[in-house]
């Protein structure tokens, strides 16, 4: 084997990881999510997408091996591995606990029957089981034989209104108590789920649908006014013989008269024909009534924290009095310094105006620091001057994975803007994975790669 790793590529990447995850899927022993998962994610507006660069591929002699990304929200984190690859499991965990979005704690690894392996390296790093439930799916072995209610019919998916779809959408999926659909053809750069994401999410979709995309097989049921009131989305996988139903809602006036099973229905039959034997739902107890069986196992896992600690404080900006605690952390940082050499640096550092450190403090003693200054040169990738410049960042082994690094930053970030400062620098050496992957997991985007040469003269 000749493993190695690479970070997903959102332009280039989407065929290579569907290829990967129907390679991969088996229904009987569990392997994780389908292949229409990760893509129906990605082409959604709901969907997040600036972490994806945080998406990393294992790879064996170029053949994808094993996958871990995010979804929504960006902090649930997904794994996929080849079978016979089980052993990368520790290193995929320590990668998505290092690097993978963390906000206020907030992470969960979302792992399923048949991963038991990633549930172990999960445990090893004090996480702990905290939800589970069924996704349920339909064997066509089975019948799904519910009539399509009178008054009602269904809509050619080619001749699809992306206003009424969109519409039918937001009250189907309860945003109606935030208000009408209204408002739908204007800009949008909130944070909110509003009508124009609503509209975004389906008109995107359809002019421009993902690469492996089957609307065709959509399902969409209208009253006679032409309402649209059911829709259910549909993903045909052959090479898996699955019907990968995404999503499914129904317009809350016109619930309990059928019109889901009716659309499921259309679903089976259809999909049968084309040689799928099974078809996806979920976990609401409407599955089951509908005679749906065993899917996939969803659980999910937070990490444990190793303490009862009270919230973390920001950090103090060092004075001269702390130089010598400053320099002893600093000399863990870099060795090759003396303590000596360091708190004389120090001591004149803490004295300019153009430069801040930061500690961190557990019970008085000092366990972490963030080093950073005014740069007025050129700073690699940046457009604005001066800019904020992180140093040096350390925390000792015994505190971290717990934010202190992350509090450390954003206390130079701040002292930075109250200088005028627009943008933030930081560098790290080419072979330093580790801090590579922390400056990546705190929203700092790579701006170039440098060699350094040097010679005597």
């Amino acid at each position: 084997m000749s493993i190695t790793t690479r970070q997903f590529q959102l332009l280039s990447d989407v065929n290579l990881v569907w290829d990967f995850l129907t390679d991969i899927y088996d229904r009987e022993t569990g392997s994780g999510v389908a292949a229409p998962f990760f893509e129906y994610a990605l082409q959604s507006s709901w969907m997040d997408q600036s972490y994806t660069f945080l998406d990393r591929l294992w790879l064996d002699e170029g053949r994808v091996v094993a996958f871990v990304f995010y979804e929504a929200p960006v902090t649930d984190i997904f794994f996929s591995v080849r079978k016979g690859y089980e052993f990368l499991a520790e290193e995929m965990v320590d990668y998505a606990v290092s690097a993978m979005p963390n906000f206020e704690g907030k992470q969960r690894l979302v792992l399923f029957n048949g991963q038991e392996y990633l549930m172990d390296a999960a445990a090893k790093r004090g996480f702990i089981r905290t939800d589970e439930f069924e996704d349920r799916n339909f064997d066509f072995r089975n019948e799904l034989n519910y009539p399509l209610p009178e008054g009602y019919h269904f809509v050619d998916p080619e001749n699809v209104d992306g206003f009424k779809l969109a519409k039918l959408l937001w009250y189907g999926f309860g945003h109606g108590e935030k208000g009408p659909f209204e408002g739908w053809d204007r800009q949008d750069d909130s944070f909110e789920w509003t009508p124009a994401k609503s509209y975004k999410g389906v008109i995107g979709p359809m002019t421009a649908p993902a690469p492996h995309a089957t609307h065709e097989y959509d399902v969409i049921i209208a009253d006679e006014s032409g309402e649209y009131l059911c829709f259910s989305g549909m993903w045909w996988v052959p090479e898996n013989k699955l019907a990968y139903m995404e999503p499914l809602c129904t317009h809350p006036d016109h619930r309990r008269k059928g019109l889901a099973s009716a659309a499921l229905s259309r679903h089976y039959h259809r999909m049968k024909a084309l040689g799928a034997t099974h078809m996806t739902g979920g976990g609401d107890p409407f599955y089951e009534r509908l005679g749906y069986g065993k899917g996939i196992h969803w659980t999910f896992w937070k990490r444990e924290e190793p303490r009862a600690a009270a919230p973390l404080a920001n950090p103090d900006q060092a004075r001269a009095a702390d130089a010598a605690a400053v320099a002893a952390l600093a000399c863990e940082l870099w060795p090759d310094h003396s303590a000596e050499e360091l708190t004389e640096e120090y001591d004149a550092l803490l004295a300019r105006k153009d430069a801040a450190v930061f500690l961190f403090k557990e019970e008085g003693e000092a366990v972490g620091f963030a080093q950073c200054q005014l740069r007025r040169d050129y700073v690699e990738g940046t457009e604005s001057s001066p800019a904020g410049y992180l140093e040096g960042i350390y925390v000792r082994e015994s505190v971290r994975r717990q934010g202190i690094a992350r509090s450390l930053l954003s206390a130079c970030e701040s002292w930075a803007k109250a200088q005028g400062c627009v943008e933030f620098a930081s560098d790290c050496e080419l072979g330093n994975t580790g801090s590579q992957q922390f400056h990546q997991a705190v929203g700092f985007k790579e701006a170039n790669r440098i060699v350094a040469y040097v010679k005597k003269l």
